[in-house]
Formats: structure tokens, sequence, C-alpha cells
């Protein structure tokens, strides 16, 4: 019976709240229905044309170069994003000579490398597809036609760098503040997620405000940032810990079926 007890308490203590199905498939799964909806729908377009028309948008969009969203939500945005990323990248180099900081080294290493990562890939990727902005369009005062995300460009049309949202990035990016949480103090892991999820809204709608950005392109910032910060956390934690569990149970059923001595 304590050696059944003891099983339990063993894995309780080595448990951890991670499982690929609930953090990867299904956001996956999600991610997936709902971009292959914008992309279908062209809800995009829709949501583009409600903002334009609702400032007030003619030839241009008035809201591009208003002080609020141009030099406090984007500029202010991008200056907050670099000012949070030094002090993640103090905070860790002082995890290398402050002892008391020493226990969170590898949290916070994950945390910056999920935060960075997503931040490139994204930057990356705006290099290599053709999606305009909306304020490109003609439609919307701009010079070329809409062309959805996986659709070819006509000949002739220029490429646009406007996908995926890299200033909602530099936002979504911190729900990788959810693993660090999870890690370090579960019960604030959804505060965590919280965080990256409104700072990388908030930068998402700016953009929209300004005409720079469809919304879908916030949801795929959105995307890339939840699963490389999945990916690291499964690789520098949850993997390891599940290569413990599996040795402690494996371990504890053979003494439980081994024969006692008479």
């Amino acid at each position: 019976m304590s050696l059944i007890q003891h099983h339990a308490s063993t894995s309780e203590t080595l448990y951890e709240p991670f499982s690929v199905k609930h953090h990867i498939t299904l956001p996956l799964l999600v991610f997936l229905l709902v971009a292959s909806l914008f992309e279908y729908f062209q809800f995009d377009l829709d949501i583009a044309q409600y903002i334009f028309d609702w400032q007030g948008g003619l030839t241009y969009w008035p809201l591009k170069t208003q002080w609020f969203t141009s030099t406090i939500m984007h500029t202010g945005g991008r200056d907050l994003v670099i000012l949070l990323g030094v002090l993640l990248f103090t905070a860790l180099g002082l995890s290398f000579k402050i002892q008391y900081l020493n226990q969170y080294s590898r949290n916070l290493f994950c945390l910056a490398m999920s935060v960075v990562s997503s931040i490139l890939i994204v930057k990356f990727a705006k290099d290599f597809t053709h999606v305009n902005c909306p304020w490109d369009l003609t439609r919307f005062g701009g010079h070329v036609a809409y062309t959805a995300i996986f659709s070819p460009l006509p000949a002739g049309t220029e490429l646009g760098r406007c996908f995926p949202g890299g200033h909602s990035s530099g936002g979504y990016a911190w729900v990788a503040l959810y693993y660090f949480a999870l890690q370090v103090n579960p019960k604030y892991r959804w505060a965590g997620l919280a965080f990256g999820v409104t700072l990388g809204l908030s930068f998402s709608i700016t953009q929209q405000l300004r005409g720079a950005h469809f919304f879908s392109h916030g949801i795929w910032s959105l995307a890339i940032s939840w699963f490389v910060a999945s990916g690291y956390y499964y690789l520098l934690f949850a993997s390891k810990r599940s290569g413990k569990n599996a040795l402690v149970m494996e371990s504890n059923k053979k003494a439980l079926n081994k024969p006692s001595a008479v």
C-alpha cells in the first residue's frame, strides 16, 4: 500500500500540466479552421472596409499618421517591446551570476528564445510573402489590386511585405510567458498568456486602424508565436519530464509486480 502511495506522490511531483494534444494539436486545428474561414470567405476585406468607412476614409486612411496610433501605439509600442527584451536578456545574463536568479536561468532562456524566434520568423516570413497592406490597395486609395494570401500575384504586380503582422508579433511573442509561469509558478500561467494576447491584440488593432494590416495577419502572428513557444517548452522541459515520468512508472510497475518474500 505504501509503495502505491509512493508511486502516486512521485507521479504528482513529476507531473507537468502540458500535453501535445491540448497545447499543440487542438490549437493547431482551431488555427487552421479560423485561417481557412478567413481565406475562403475573405473576411479580411469586409473588416478592413468597415474600419476604413468608419474612420471616414475616401482615398487614404485618416488614422495612418494620427498621433495616438502612429506615435504612441506603433512607435511607442515598438520601443516597449525593445525595453521588455532588454530587461529579459539582462535578467538572463544576471541569472548566471546571481545565485538567487540561477534557478530561473533555464526558464529565462526558454522565454528569451521563444520571444526572439517568434519575432524573427515573422520578419523573415514577410520578406518571402507577397501580400500587400490594405493601404496599398486601390479600393482603399492605393495602387494595387487585392490578392488573397495563397493566390498568385498577377504579372507585374508589386510585391507586398505585409504578412504576417510584424508589429503584432512583438506583442504576441510574449504569450511565451504562459510557459514561463507554467514552469515557475503555474497559477500565473493564464496571466502570462493574457499579457501576451492583450499586447499583441492592441498592436494588431492599431495596425488595422492605420491600414497597415488585415485582421488575419495578427492571427497568423499569434499562431506562430504560440507554436514556437510550445515547441521550445516541449524540447526544454516537457519532453524531459515525460521521460522521467516514464522511468518512474516503469520502475514502480516492476516493484509492484515483484514477488514478495515469504
